[in-house]
């Protein structure tokens, strides 16, 4: 009975300890996947799909974005600093009112975006970029999933914002190479 518990307790302890690792690691995971030409096999099937859908608007969205904010000469480090500040609760309430007012355009979308989430910069240098390299298409796919995520939790959102982070300063440090 004794080995029982025992084996119980160290199954119990491996399972949260790779559970915890999985979490930690795969915002570098997915990260890399994004901004990488192929799909590692180690990517869960079930985020897969969603990681090829985004690819590669992702990667052409966000180096222009990066791009812009160094033509700016706006440190990558204020637009980090920005989205590690936004909280579960302003992300939360971003999409109600996202869902409530279903902008039809990219400058409607953008312009509740930055009502929603104040910035230590002037977002609006991020306007052009976003509207060039982002869809409604996109943005209503990405809406569907952040809905359903709400409720599922597949990547929680402290995961969302390190992935986030992380593929910023991978197309930073491509750009710089």
């Amino acid at each position: 009975m004794k080995k029982i518990a025992i084996l119980i307790l160290v199954t119990g302890v491996l399972a949260v300890g790779a559970y915890s690792l999985y979490r930690s690691l795969l915002p570098e995971i997915i990260a890399d996947a994004v901004v990488s030409d192929s799909m590692p096999s180690y990517i869960p099937k079930r985020l897969q799909n969603q990681v090829e859908q985004i690819r590669k608007p992702m990667n052409e969205g966000t180096e222009a974005v990066v791009r812009k904010i160094q033509q700016s000469e706006i440190p990558l480090s204020e637009l980090l600093d920005a989205v590690d500040n936004i909280s579960e609760r302003q992300a939360n309430a971003f999409l109600d009112e996202v869902n409530a007012k279903r902008p039809s355009t990219t400058n409607e979308f953008f312009d509740l975006a930055k009502r929603h989430f104040p910035a230590g910069f002037d977002p609006e240098v991020l306007r052009e970029p976003f509207n060039k390299h982002f869809t409604m298409e996109q943005i209503e796919s990405a809406l569907k999933y952040a809905n359903i995520n709400r409720k599922t939790n597949d990547v929680d959102f402290q995961t969302a914002k390190a992935i986030v982070k992380k593929i910023l300063r991978e197309k930073q440090q491509q750009l710089s190479e």
